[in-house]
């Protein structure tokens, strides 16, 4: 499997996040806005961070991870690569096996790939989304590094406290009062 990125957020993009959230509190932006502020939007998971865009391609990953993938619905697009027996040969769809090769474009906003992050980087993710996620989140920092100190675990997001029914054992899990 390999994963490359096609889109991530350009400086017009930052712009246009900035001027999305300071119209909402009757200002307008002038300036493009500065790595803290971006980590601080981020942090903060206000909406007008859905305006920055991402696009993946993932190449030969097994169906069933492609299935893991796409369950991420809000604030995504997966086009994932059919296995109807009228548009492919490689194999009989009513016999292929799980883990079967397809390709998938996996378009999203920054709030979605946020969550999708937080979500697969856990350890009770299967290891082969952990993998093609962890390969998705090393792309994003190398290009925009105001999102790595997001992209980790859930338990990590949440300050070392798991939030998971079950918990993996890296972090203790919240006691219900």
């Amino acid at each position: 499997m390999t994963v490359e990125m096609i889109k991530h957020p350009t400086d017009e993009d930052w712009m246009l996040c900035k001027q999305c959230t300071l119209v909402t509190v009757g200002l307008k932006g002038k300036k493009p806005p500065d790595i803290e502020w971006k980590k601080k939007i981020l942090r903060a998971r206000h909406s007008p961070i859905r305006e920055l865009r991402f696009v993946f391609l993932l190449h030969d990953v097994p169906y069933w991870v492609a299935m893991h993938l796409v369950r991420h619905h809000i604030g995504c697009q997966p086009y994932v690569r059919t296995q109807r027996n009228d548009r492919q040969s490689g194999y009989d769809r009513e016999k292929a096996p799980q883990d079967a090769p397809v390709d998938m474009a996996w378009s999203m906003n920054a709030e979605a790939l946020l969550n999708i992050a937080n979500k697969r980087l856990c350890a009770q993710a299967s290891p082969a989304t952990r993998n093609a996620v962890s390969e998705m989140c090393e792309l994003v920092s190398a290009s925009n590094p105001e999102f790595i100190p997001f992209l980790v675990p859930m338990c990590e997001y949440h300050g070392g406290v798991c939030q998971e029914f079950q918990s993996c054992g890296r972090c203790p899990t919240e006691v219900d009062s």
